[in-house]
């Protein structure tokens, strides 16, 4: 199965190299997209957000200029964590009813996900969200989609990927596509350093391990150049993460941390990532555990599952980045970031009569990734009775 996917991947995106795509990073960097709506002359702008940024009124600065300018805006608070199928369709009714021209998302990676398949809805309405995630590849671009992330992790500004949850079967969609990439990437210290510890934390989890697991996929020697800047993604997560969470306010931290999350997007686009994720998604719809913080309590279990096959790649990360001399070095170096950061070893949600369908459902997904080894049910079940809190 593996190489049949890696062939098909090979077909489909060998020559479709990283676009280079406009990115701005700084203070108020977010003005940049008043000068482009204007000048493409869009009447009527979208904007998808959580419902915490529209309170803390951090679109403001955006809305007041546009409307000022006879833009109209219409802001599209109701995207949950895990955005949902019902999601995409109230966001898609919305933007038609209000004739919007183009898409602005800001904020997390449940935004930028739920905002993606929107554009791609609103060019596709054919192709339902069902379909998208059977990989049917819809054959048209999506609406112009503008991206300002508020978090650093998830690279889904950058991504071919989004995940979009079935309330009805409780399962997560993985929507692949090239063809809702933005026009635009805005990184705005001040929208990032408002986001509360937590979230960054398990957020900077989720990027370095999107960088970890691409860089050892089978994948990566298709797509070699998508992962060359893994090393200097895991080196800035280890040094700046830590600072982020004791000084939220510092800039070049928020910045640096925004980078390596976009980079390490670029890292698995194409590469894809593995067990760990396929895991974590497991224990986002069965317990709505945060993503970031299910792939750091997974992330070194399932390395330590992975070797010897990995043990090469994970080594040459480990000494490309400076971070270690060995793949076990390695492993252990991700564990002590952790504690440092905070972060549990296990979860006391876990319940033993659920793992079948998480097991089935994980290892269904890890068969379409490039991972270094192909888990065996037994090999799933450990991990996930390691994690589970121990009964007292």
């Amino acid at each position: 199965m593996q190489n049949i996917i890696q062939s098909v991947a090979r077909l489909i995106f060998k020559m479709k190299k990283a676009d280079i795509i406009p990115v701005s990073s700084g203070v108020n960097t977010i003005d940049e997209l008043f000068d482009d709506i204007k000048r493409k002359d869009y009447k009527s702008v979208f904007i998808a957000s959580g419902k915490t940024i529209r309170k803390k009124g951090m679109l403001d600065r955006l809305t007041v200029r546009l409307n000022r300018n006879g833009i109209k805006t219409f802001v599209f608070s109701d995207i949950v964590p895990d955005p949902t199928i019902e999601n995409v369709e109230a966001g898609l009714r919305y933007y038609k009813e209000n004739e919007c021209s183009c898409i602005i998302a800001v904020g997390g990676g449940s935004v930028l996900d739920c905002a993606k398949v929107i554009a791609l809805r609103a060019a596709n309405p054919f192709v339902s969200v069902a379909m998208m995630g059977m990989y049917v590849v819809p054959c048209r671009k999506s609406v112009p989609l503008y991206a300002v992330p508020t978090t650093s992790g998830t690279g889904s500004e950058i991504t071919f990927f989004s995940v979009i949850t079935d309330t009805k079967k409780k399962k997560k969609l993985a929507v692949l596509s090239d063809k809702y990439i933005p026009e635009k990437i805005i990184f705005d210290y001040e929208l990032l350093r408002h986001v509360p510890e937590n979230p960054t934390v398990y957020a900077g989890m989720d990027a370095l391990t999107h960088s970890v697991e691409a860089y050892i996929s089978t994948y990566s020697k298709t797509f070699s150049d998508d992962v060359l800047s893994a090393p200097d993604v895991c080196k800035d997560i280890f040094r700046y993460l830590p600072i982020v969470k004791k000084e939220p306010d510092n800039m070049e931290a928020r910045l640096k941390m925004a980078e390596a999350s976009y980079k390490a997007g670029l890292n698995f686009r194409r590469t894809s990532v593995g067990y760990v994720h396929a895991i974590a998604h497991r224990l986002g719809e069965t317990y709505h555990i945060p993503h970031g913080l299910a792939c750091a309590v997974v992330l070194p279990h399932v390395l330590k599952k992975s070797l010897p096959q990995a043990e090469e790649r994970l080594c040459d990360l480990a000494l490309k980045s400076g971070l270690a001399d060995s793949a076990e070095t390695f492993i252990n170096k991700i564990v002590q970031l952790e504690k440092q950061l905070g972060i549990p070893e296990t979860f006391d949600k876990l319940i033993e009569s659920d793992f079948p369908l998480m097991i089935k459902r994980a290892v269904s997904e890890a068969s379409l990734q490039g991972c270094p080894v192909m888990l065996k049910y037994n090999d799933v079940e450990d991990i996930l009775n390691e994690i589970k809190q121990p009964e007292e």
